[in-house]
């Protein structure tokens, strides 16, 4: 009676710790984006939407990179240094 309770816990673990080295994973697909990086690509497009549409107001820059940035923003997001002074 103990031998078909073995076979199937066995069964079980072999499945639990088999399945995560089978699973497909998003970077082994050629040409898929990182969701960080389509998150960022959006926020990017955001912020240019924001200030082409704001007209007379100055555009501020990093002054690392030259990226343009919003006011209120603490590190630029191109370079990452930090916009205070």
């Amino acid at each position: 009676m103990t031998t078909p309770i073995g076979i199937i816990l066995g069964l079980i673990a072999v499945i639990l710790i088999g399945y995560p080295l089978f699973k497909p994973r998003a970077k082994d697909f050629p040409g898929d984006e990182a969701p960080e990086d389509e998150i960022e690509r959006q926020i990017r497009e955001m912020r240019q939407g924001s200030s082409e549409a704001s007209e007379g107001v100055v555009k501020l820059t990093c002054a690392s990179c030259g990226a343009p940035y919003n006011p209120g923003d603490k590190f630029c997001s191109e370079c990452g240094a930090s916009l205070t002074s």
